[in-house]
């Protein structure tokens, strides 16, 4: 009995070490110093639902792990461990990478008793400060020594929810750093390139502030935020110890490009002016836009659940297509040849987005791979075809500005023209008018000089024949008025105002004088004295008044003042003062009597005065002594 449960025992052991043997020369591969190989034909992989299993425990048990090519994970987000074995062919520094695990472990160790094990971490949402200084967030450096076996154990998770890639390499290091460089030269350039582009459309749009520039602007900026996301540079550069903050942003990058791109059909398509209901349409797809994003974000953010946000975007996809292919078939006869840049811009973006989202849903997150350079080339040539036609856009509105600016001028010129011409014809009709009025003008005031002269006459031949005194007086009276308005007629008429042949206010004055003087010849020799400026012009409305106060005071004083005296005078002044003029008259005669101070002349000096909106004064004091001050 006991020789039977030996030899169970005996067979049972050469079993397992005949299988693990088995094992070993099934998944053990070699590796040279320049080789590329891909891991995942040499993994066996085991499930770990509930994060139970540690590492050395596995590799001690390597007959739990199963075929990779037969395997189904249960869940995506679940642990999964990979185990393969390989001898080193030469001493050298090699590479293990990967590119899309959200988390990886790395335990290593040569496959000889007692050998000491290397762990290491990586993956996209690993914070730096956590990673070796040999690593990076998506590769692991080791050293191998030749004709050494070696055990690599991988830990991945991949919490996004994507199906689990397990795309990890083994490189010689220097022909990693070597591919490496190259991709981020490439991308650098192409990256460059898009910041250039980028810098040139908003110097545009501050230049010009054409609206549409500051909108691909928007768009360009949006694909290249989602470019460098993508391509995990933002992580790097921003978030170096909290990168799920920058992959949270990526999709919003995707849709501020896609809101920038909207808002560009919109207004530099014009469709309020050229369609209504595409641009309430339009409206109505950009709040869906800015829904989206927040509701990918919030998903994101809370569930990780990034392949159904993914989903969800390939589905929203569609209905902006819809909508672009639409306005473009309804408004093609409408777009000239410059706006026509901006639909090839949008049949190249989107037969892009087709072509990905088509391929993105059958291959899944492996995709990623060719995405980030594909979208910057596709961004780039979209964003030169939307520049082409911006650009284009604006020399056609120069050029119409120019030619619009030149009929502008030429309709001003003619106006112009009809303008001289009607002001000619005016003016001559003006001319003749006026030529008319003056003739008139003319006509009338010699037949009121006519008539004035025929009073005088008359009045001046009834003096020889009247014989009573007060009918004699009344009679000169009437003379000297008459007198007065044939002065005021001959000297302040409108019509001869303006010539330089005016007279003087102290030359009317002294014709008045005069003429009084004549009138009473047979009255004492009198001295008038005259105080006036001979500057002093007045116009013809204030020279009639005046010269019939003139002549009324003249009159009085020469019937009133003198009976009896030995040396009579009489002293005029006029004076312009600031605000009114001022004019004084006095005489030595024997002041006030009923005769002088109630008669007719009194009473038309008062009123005279009245309609100049003047004032008198009058004082009796070695003669009478009127002061008059007129508003001027």
């Amino acid at each position: 009995m006991r020789n039977n449960l030996f030899i169970f025992k005996l067979l049972l052991s050469f079993s397992l070490c005949l299988y693990a043997t088995l094992g070993k020369a099934q998944h053990e591969f070699e590796f040279q110093h320049h080789d590329q190989i891909r891991l995942k034909p040499h993994f066996r992989i085991l499930e770990d639902k509930d994060n139970l299993y540690h590492p050395e425990a596995l590799f001690a048990n390597p007959h739990q792990f199963q075929k990779i090519d037969q395997f189904k994970p249960s869940e995506n987000d679940h642990a999964f461990w990979l185990l393969t074995t390989f001898k080193a062919g030469a001493n050298t520094e090699a590479i293990v990478s990967f590119r899309h695990l959200t988390f990886a472990e790395l335990y290593f160790r040569a496959d000889t008793p007692n050998a000491p094990l290397s762990h290491r971490k990586a993956g996209a949402f690993r914070p730096l400060n956590k990673i070796h200084s040999t690593d990076s967030r998506f590769h692991f450096s080791i050293d191998l020594a030749k004709d050494v076996t070696y055990q690599l154990l991988i830990k991945s998770t991949h919490v996004k929810k994507y199906e689990p890639i397990f795309d990890f390499q083994l490189n010689n290091k220097n022909d990693f750093l070597a591919a490496k460089t190259k991709s981020e030269f490439i991308d650098f350039w192409l990256q460059g390139a898009s910041v250039l582009l980028i810098l040139y459309v908003l110097l545009s749009w501050l230049s010009t502030k054409y609206r549409p520039y500051l909108w691909l602007a928007l768009f360009a900026s949006g694909f290249y935020l989602y470019d460098i996301a993508l391509n995990r540079y933002l992580i790097d550069w921003f978030f170096p110890n909290h990168p799920q903050s920058s992959w949270l942003s990526i999709q919003t990058f995707l849709h501020i490009g896609l809101l920038g791109l909207f808002l560009l059909i919109i207004d530099s398509w014009n469709l309020k002016a050229k369609n209504q209901q595409l641009y309430k349409y339009g409206k109505v797809l950009i709040v869906a836009i800015i829904l989206l994003s927040i509701t990918s974000f919030i998903i994101n953010y809370l569930t990780l659940n990034y392949n159904l946000t993914t989903k969800i975007n390939i589905l929203f996809s569609f209905i902006p297509i819809t909508y672009a292919t639409y306005t473009v078939c309804k408004l093609w006869k409408q777009l000239d040849k410059q706006e026509r840049y901006l639909a090839y811009g949008l049949a190249l973006y989107f037969s892009a987005t087709l072509f990905f989202n088509i391929t993105i849903s059958i291959w899944g997150e492996k995709l990623y791979l060719l995405t980030p350079i594909a979208s910057k080339v596709i961004s780039i040539s979209v964003v030169l075809l939307f520049l082409t036609g911006l650009n284009a856009r604006l020399r056609q509105n120069e050029k119409d500005k120019l030619h619009y600016l030149n009929e502008l001028n030429l309709l001003q010129k003619h106006q112009n023209e009809i303008l001289e011409r009607n002001v000619t014809v005016r003016t001559e009709e003006l001319n003749q008018r006026n030529e008319r009025i003056e003739t008139l003008m003319n006509e009338l005031n010699h037949r009121v000089k006519n008539n004035l002269q025929l009073l005088y006459s008359l009045n001046s031949l009834q003096l020889s024949s009247v014989i009573e005194p007060s009918t004699l007086h009344v009679l000169k009276d009437n003379i000297a008025r008459i007198k007065a308005m044939m002065l005021v007629n001959d000297s302040l008429n409108p019509l001869i105002d303006a010539t330089p042949h005016s007279k003087s206010l102290k030359e009317f004055i002294s014709e008045i004088a005069a003429h009084s003087k004549r009138m009473f010849l047979d009255k004492q020799n009198v001295e008038i004295d005259l105080a006036i400026d001979e500057d002093l012009i007045l116009d013809s409305k204030t020279g009639l008044s005046l010269g019939l106060i003139v002549s009324e005071l003249i009159t009085n004083s020469f019937k009133h003042a003198f009976a009896a005296h030995q040396s009579p005078k009489i002293h005029i002044s006029i004076s312009s003062k600031i605000e009114n003029w001022v004019l004084s008259y006095s005489d030595n005669g024997v002041g006030i009597t009923n005769a002088t101070n109630n008669g007719f002349g009194i009473s038309l000096i008062n009123d005279l005065t009245r309609q100049l909106k003047g004032n008198v004064k009058l004082t009796d004091h070695n003669g009478l002594n009127y002061t008059f001050n007129f508003p001027k």
